[in-house]
């Protein structure tokens, strides 16, 4: 058989993939009476979720736009460089955070998401990454 004939997911499925897994962790924590919302925060499973989704997306936009042509250019800027170091270090994240921290740190998460998405999405190199479905799909989803 030739490559053409077997199913390849697209990057857009492997997000979806990875982040029904993600909502399914979140639910079995929850059960288990170890997620955030169970510690005295009053945010909802389903809140929770999206949150972490966001910060799973802007994860994968950054080690994305990090690894493309623009990286070094957007590099000059700091707020690149302080996302990077802050999700996608090592020791980044928020599973090593106490449960009280975790939604700021997620909600910090989905403001850089939407301020990223605003920022690429100007002038001619918007125009650029909106030829691409998976750039559209954020945009739709976080703008």
């Amino acid at each position: 058989m030739s490559e053409n004939d077997f199913y390849t997911p697209t990057d857009l499925d492997i997000l979806r993939m990875e982040n029904e897994l993600l909502a399914f962790e979140v639910r079995f924590l929850k059960a288990r009476g170890g997620s955030a919302s169970s510690s005295g925060s009053s945010v909802s499973l389903s809140r929770l979720t999206n949150l972490e989704e966001a910060e799973n997306d802007l994860v994968l936009l950054l080690r994305r736009l990090g690894k493309s042509p623009l990286g070094p250019m957007l590099r000059l800027g700091g707020g690149f460089r302080e996302m990077e170091r802050r999700y996608l270090s090592p020791d980044g994240g928020h599973a090593s955070l106490p449960p009280a921290e975790q939604v700021a740190y997620l909600e910090r998460a989905e403001r850089d998401l939407v301020r990223l998405l605003g920022l690429l999405g100007r002038g001619p190199l918007g125009t650029a990454l909106r030829r691409r479905p998976s750039f559209r799909t954020l945009e739709q989803r976080y703008l």
